[in-house]
């Protein structure tokens, strides 16, 4: 095992039979690998940066989506995408929303930017131990790691500490969209703590890649899910924290149900009002709520 350095009391949280990981680029490949197999719909992906939302007006003083308008990622030119259905998706970026439609929504977002780091196989090892560890506070590094061995023989370490917290109005100007770099001091904090630990790559690591995520977090801890008020065909699904990608496919099923059924069966979305904080004479449906800090929202 590659535990095999200086540590403190360990036990198990999970013998493998009631726990299991998801590797996030290696998920949104495959779904996209199944659901553009010969006997499915297809779907195409489209990379750009969204600049607004396309409407007209409805028999009954809603709003009506009827595109998308985005800069395109290669071209670097306003394109639109004609779309009956718009569902925002967009991390911490969600808040941008609030301008697509026209104030009609507020969406509280606080951004978490977090370092992280990948290590490469130790040298002569193509496979290492699957286990998971769970670390609690090394005040020498100002760490909590959380480290995670993957099956390409890589190992994914986060709970770096030293997050950087990115407020509303600077998401909404797109703070770190492009560009997410990660801590120098971060990473060689979590290098070293992880190394204390293992003499295995304290003698025979190598990083691989170190990097940094911007977790989404509104107020109070949950997620945005269900229709824009005033709006026809538009619909918020974000701000899931760090759980985006283990959520997200009891997410997207409960969004696909409302969006094509008009209700959610298989989740009750009622806590995760997209309009919870919206005052009223803006959306008109919801109300405003105030936020209580909820600290690192793990």
């Amino acid at each position: 095992t590659w535990l095999d350095g200086s540590i403190g009391r360990v036990s198990p949280l999970g013998f493998g039979d009631d726990t299991a990981q998801v590797t996030p680029k290696e998920f949104v490949e495959k779904m996209l690998e199944y659901v553009n197999q010969p006997d499915k719909p297809g779907v195409k992906v489209v990379i750009g940066k969204c600049t607004g939302i396309e409407c007209t007006d409805g028999d009954d003083g809603e709003k009506v989506v009827t595109a998308v308008t985005y800069q395109d990622g290669e071209e670097e030119e306003e394109k639109v995408l004609n779309a009956d259905d718009v569902i925002v998706s967009a991390g911490p970026w969600t808040c941008q929303a609030e301008k697509w439609f026209d104030g009609a929504i507020q969406l509280p977002m606080e951004g978490v930017k977090s370092t992280s780091i990948v290590w490469k196989p130790p040298t002569g090892e193509d496979t290492v131990d699957a286990t998971a560890l769970f670390c609690g506070e090394d005040n020498r590094f100002g760490t909590h790691l959380e480290v995670y061995p993957r099956p390409d023989g890589t190992v994914y370490i986060c709970g770096i500490g030293g997050s950087d917290y990115i407020t509303t109005s600077e998401l909404q100007d797109s703070a770190f969209l492009f560009d997410c770099p990660p801590k120098d001091d971060r990473v060689e904090a979590a290098a070293s703590a992880f190394q204390m630990m293992s003499d295995t790559y304290s003698t025979r690591g190598e990083l691989a890649k170190t990097q940094a995520c911007m977790r989404p977090c509104p107020p109070d801890a949950k997620p945005y899910m269900g229709r824009v008020p005033g709006y026809s065909g538009a619909y918020i699904n974000g701000g899931h924290n760090c759980w985006g990608i283990a959520w997200a496919p009891a997410s997207g099923k409960a969004i696909a149900e409302l969006v094509l059924e008009g209700e959610s069966r298989s989740v009750d979305l009622r806590p995760f009002n997209p309009a919870r904080y919206t005052s009223q004479g803006r959306g008109g449906r919801g109300r405003k709520k105030k936020g209580l800090s909820v600290g690192e929202q793990w």
